[in-house]
């Protein structure tokens, strides 16, 4: 009988079944494994949390989004009409203010006041306006002075008079243009009645004189008395008479431009009235003007849009 191949076996190997003191039977469970700890990557250094300011400086659009900035880029061609239109307002404002405190200055009742000399006359407080009573030797010569009346173009005459310690331009009335070689020559001692007006323009589009040609758009007394030739005087102020008859018909005439409310009978509270119309006309195109770059984003205030 054959014998079966010896087999090695391990040590401490033992039948199945078969129980050893002290020991369970069959191979001990293969203890397991113990789990090794995961490996993390090292940690990255940190940084610090930016402020607000660092954070709108690395990112421009947001900061362009939230700041606050103004800006107007104005239409030429509107621009320029509306400057144009806002000088020519304020001159139409300011020539009617003037009248209005022209008018306003004046006596209410010039008649209430009783006449006096014309050196006392300029002696007072404000000679504008003042009643005064003119004796002395007319000159026969006379300066045209351009003037408009009830629409009608024409001249105001304007002839000085001898006093006995200077002379002063009197102011003869209104003539027609086509009269204005009609007016007679005057000489002579006279006496008149009038009032005092100060020679000074009528507004801001009175054109300027020409003294050569001859050519008077308003009384500059001074300029009107050196192409005369006249020396001293009271050149700041003429007499303009109550009554005139300025082509010596005979038949007499209020002078308008002795009248306290002025030459167009307009009373004084209708030129504030239209000062303040054209100047608010002016303040309506600044609106119009402001208004019409806000609509069409040309204009613009506050926080600009991102």
């Amino acid at each position: 009988m054959t014998k079966p191949p010896l087999v090695e076996t391990p040590e401490g190997w033992v039948p199945s079944g078969l129980k050893v003191r002290g020991k369970a039977g069959g191979s001990p469970a293969p203890a397991p494994a113990k789990a090794q700890p995961a490996m993390t990557p090292p940690a990255a250094p940190h940084d610090p949390e930016p402020t607000p300011v660092e954070a709108l400086a690395e990112f421009p659009e947001a900061k362009a989004g939230t700041e606050s900035k103004a800006s107007f880029r104005p239409m030429p061609v509107l621009t320029i009409l509306s400057i144009l239109c806002l000088g020519i307002l304020y001159m139409l404002g300011d020539w009617q203010w003037t009248k209005f405190v022209e008018k306003s200055r004046a006596p209410a009742v010039i008649a209430a006041t009783a006449p006096v000399s014309v050196a006392a006359g300029l002696q007072s407080p404000q000679p504008e306006y003042r009643p005064v009573e003119l004796t002395g030797l007319i000159d026969p010569r006379s300066v045209k002075v351009r003037a408009l009346r009830d629409g009608i173009s024409g001249y105001r005459i304007f002839t000085p008079v001898v006093l006995e310690d200077g002379w002063i331009f009197v102011d003869r009335g209104f003539v027609a243009e086509i009269d204005g070689d009609k007016v007679p020559v005057l000489s002579g001692q006279i006496s008149y009645r009038g009032v005092l007006r100060k020679g000074a323009k009528a507004n801001s589009f009175t054109p300027d004189n020409d003294p050569i040609r001859q050519d008077w758009y308003w009384p500059d007394l001074p300029a009107m008395g050196a192409s005369l030739k006249l020396t001293g005087g009271s050149p700041a102020y003429y007499v303009a008479l109550n009554l005139v008859d300025p082509l010596a018909t005979g038949q007499t005439q209020i002078n308008p431009w002795a009248d306290s409310k002025g030459a167009n009978q307009i009373p004084p509270e209708r030129h504030l009235g239209y000062a303040l119309t054209w100047w608010g006309f002016g303040f309506a195109l600044i609106g119009v003007y402001t208004g019409l770059h806000l609509r069409t984003g040309r204009l613009r205030f506050g926080r600009s849009p991102s």
